[in-house]
């Protein structure tokens, strides 16, 4: 069987009239998760690595976490707010952005949940999710090699649109998704995740008819 390979998402919130929205990307009919909407993510590649730690530790997950939500949207978070990401992929953006930045942009996340693809899958991935947020001075500036479309939705109206079969989904995004719908501001999401590190592990199993079994992120169980 395959070993997961490290990867981050993103789940990047904004206020709206009615509460808050989240990001949702459109990936292009290439590739693993072709034509799915996601949250912004990817990967950890080597140059997310910072000296002295691996690929599967914290860090080198935040990076790849903040790295990958610049160069899909053009966002960078920052622990004052946002502004726009440098232009430039992998090695490339880190030459760009001076260190002290990235360590304000992956100190501004707050881990939500860590979950490890079954076993029996194809292709798995050791993924953590984690939560950011910025205004609406943000403005969305899509990577087209790898996206079709973005959209800034209330996690109720995304839940709506999964059942009525208009918005294909994947079970850690439409977990998040219910997860994000309970809550009843920013606030209450951050404060729900914190304390998350170390204690998140979520592993989906597939049962024998094919089906994977359900599960709830670790704040509904309480």
């Amino acid at each position: 069987m395959p070993s997961p390979d490290p990867a981050a998402s993103v789940l990047l919130l904004r206020e709206s009239g009615s509460g808050f929205q989240v990001l949702m990307v459109e990936r292009n009919a290439r590739g693993f998760f072709a034509d799915l909407l996601v949250f912004p993510g990817g990967g950890v590649d080597d140059y997310d690595v910072p000296a002295g730690h691996g690929r599967w530790d914290e860090a080198s997950h935040r990076r790849a976490a903040v790295r990958e939500l610049a160069e899909e949207t053009g966002i960078l978070i920052t622990g004052k707010g946002t502004k726009t990401a440098p232009t430039g992929k992998g090695r490339a953006f880190y030459e760009k952005l001076p260190e002290v930045d990235v360590q304000s942009a992956t100190g501004s996340l707050t881990l939500v949940s860590r979950w490890v693809t079954p076993e029996l899958a194809p292709r798995r991935f050791d993924t953590r999710f984690y939560l950011a947020t910025c205004d609406d001075s943000a403005r969305v500036t899509l990577d087209t090699d790898e996206l079709v479309a973005f959209d800034w939705v209330d996690p109720a109206d995304a839940l709506s649109r999964y059942e009525a079969g208009t918005m294909n989904l994947i079970l850690p995004t439409l977990a998040h998704l219910r997860w994000l719908s309970r809550r009843s501001s920013i606030e209450d999401a951050f404060e729900s995740a914190s304390g998350a590190d170390g204690r998140t592990l979520i592993r989906p199993e597939r049962m024998e008819d094919g089906s994977i079994l359900p599960v709830h992120l670790p704040a509904e169980a309480v």
